[in-house]
């Protein structure tokens, strides 16, 4: 007979239940189908136990709330490994019935501050979205997936002839994948940290940190647009201007300075230099993906090559992205796929096959340790080869100071205030950011109120100095001098 066993744990002020069979196996009968369950990082913390029809039902009942997005994305990642069977639907069923004890990479401790930090900034009411990931280079785990709405199926939408749209929910409750993304939930323009991409790619082409482009406010670019356009000029070519520091809206810049004050003229002139489809290239090699058809459509060759607003961060993407590309430059050029578990083990206690990093060297270790120094200018650090930065502050100066490590990353705001993107990188975890318009809602023309993006760097940088302050301070390997300046 059965023998239910109550086991009561607290843990980050949760009471967890959960019940096992106790009673010893028939060895005549066929093994009782048992549903998996789901642990968070210290092994012991129970996310979710997946006993219903379908698992993503199990997210919905997840003891803390705001752990059913890291829950909904295991299901995503679990249905797309070969080990567990060999479709979707067989994935699943294995999931509910299979038994296994899945160790998840989530870390209670930071998620629960990452959330505290991002519903300070932006309540779940808010019209914007604020997601942020965590993920650590060189192994692809999640360590938080936190973001200011409830992990809650909204409201039925508005009956046909209301005055209300049929979209999905503006308020306080989405269930939608707004940290990882997916085809139906793209993510936005990142702005400014896209520029990286550019500089990548021409320091992989052979170019040094120290190339000198003698900026213009205003370039006139050689790619074609319609000639009607509020920035074409002569015969509709798109012609772009600088913006921000008036320091900065020209000038002789070189690699260091122009992406530390995220200046628009150089990196345009720069990814003419390198081939825009290079540059997309090395966007989708770093960890970046094309979920909406029209980026998709714009990266493929022929028309990659004539994608001259790319470099400015015009695609859309989402904060997993974000972070997981600037985890393949940490990682020294190794891109790995995010992983939100560290261990799967069967109903017998064997670990699942094929489940672990799954990690390729993507770009040479010394032209991202060199992507990696300019990228210090951004937030207030230095570069390896001293005062490299130039004059003047930056939009995330302060970053340095409040992760106290070594750090490297953007920030960028689109020119229409609808979104805001930041990336913090150290070399042993990456946090990214981004504010947003809820997926399917007619809120585009919504814009970021004044001095929440700096909150938004505020919250990142914070979340960034937790996830470190248990770990060794590491500072990252400078590049050769070699791909810092030209002979």
């Amino acid at each position: 007979m059965a023998v239910v066993v109550l086991v009561v744990g607290a843990v980050v002020g949760v009471v967890l239940w959960r019940s096992r069979d106790a009673a010893l196996p028939d060895a005549s009968a066929s093994p009782r189908p048992r549903a998996s369950e789901l642990y968070a990082a210290d092994d012991t913390t129970l996310i979710a136990r997946f006993d219903t029809d379908d698992p993503r039902e199990s997210c919905l009942r997840v003891p803390v709330n705001h752990w059913g997005y890291f829950c909904d994305y295991v299901v995503t990642w679990w249905q797309a490994q070969a080990a567990f069977g060999a479709d979707e639907a067989q994935r699943l069923d294995r999931l509910r019935h299979g038994g296994y004890r899945i160790g998840g990479s989530l870390d209670p401790r930071l998620q629960a501050g990452a959330k505290q930090r991002v519903d300070q900034l932006l309540p779940v009411s808010d019209p914007k979205v604020f997601s942020l990931a965590a993920i650590e280079p060189g192994s692809g785990l999640v360590r938080t997936m936190a973001v200011n709405r409830n992990f809650r199926r909204p409201p039925a939408p508005s009956p046909a002839g209301s005055d209300q749209p049929v979209w999905r929910s503006a308020g306080p409750d989405l269930v939608d994948p707004l940290v990882a993304g997916d085809a139906n939930t793209p993510g936005e323009a990142a702005g400014a940290p896209f520029m990286m991409f550019t500089l990548a790619a021409a320091l992989e082409g052979g170019l040094t940190l120290d190339h000198t482009i003698d900026t213009k406010r205003v370039y006139e670019s050689k790619y074609v647009i319609d000639p009607q356009s509020a920035v074409a000029c002569h015969g509709g070519h798109w012609c772009p201007a600088n913006a921000g520091d008036s320091a900065y809206l020209s000038g002789r810049r070189t690699m260091w300075d122009a992406f530390g004050h995220a200046v628009v003229t150089y990196f345009v002139a720069l990814e003419e230099r390198v081939g825009a489809d290079k540059v997309v290239a090395m966007a989708q090699r770093l960890g970046i993906t094309f979920r909406s058809q029209a980026d998709r459509l714009l990266s493929e060759p022929p028309n990659s090559a004539s994608w001259g607003a790319f470099t400015l961060g015009v695609s859309s993407t989402t904060a997993l992205d974000l972070a997981n590309a600037y985890a393949t430059l940490a990682a020294d050029g190794t891109r790995c796929d995010p992983l939100p578990v560290a261990r799967v083990v069967d109903a017998s206690g064997r670990p699942a096959p094929g489940v672990g990093p799954h990690c390729e060297p993507v770009l040479r270790p010394e032209v991202a340790r060199a992507a990696i120094d300019a990228g210090r200018c951004p937030l207030g650090d230095h570069s390896a080869f001293g005062d490299r930065c130039g004059a003047g502050n930056v939009p995330a100066t302060t970053v340095r100071d409040t992760v106290g490590r070594p750090v490297s990353g953007q920030t960028g705001q689109t020119g229409d205030r609808r979104s805001f993107s930041v990336v913090v990188a150290g070399p042993q975890l990456v946090t990214g950011g981004m504010i947003a318009t809820p997926p399917g809602v007619n809120g585009g023309a919504v814009q970021i109120d004044s001095g929440v993006p700096e909150g938004a760097i505020g919250a990142v940088a914070g979340v960034e100095h937790d996830g470190l302050a248990p770990l060794p301070a590491r500072d990252f390997t400078a590049p050769p001098r070699e791909l810092a300046f030209a002979a």
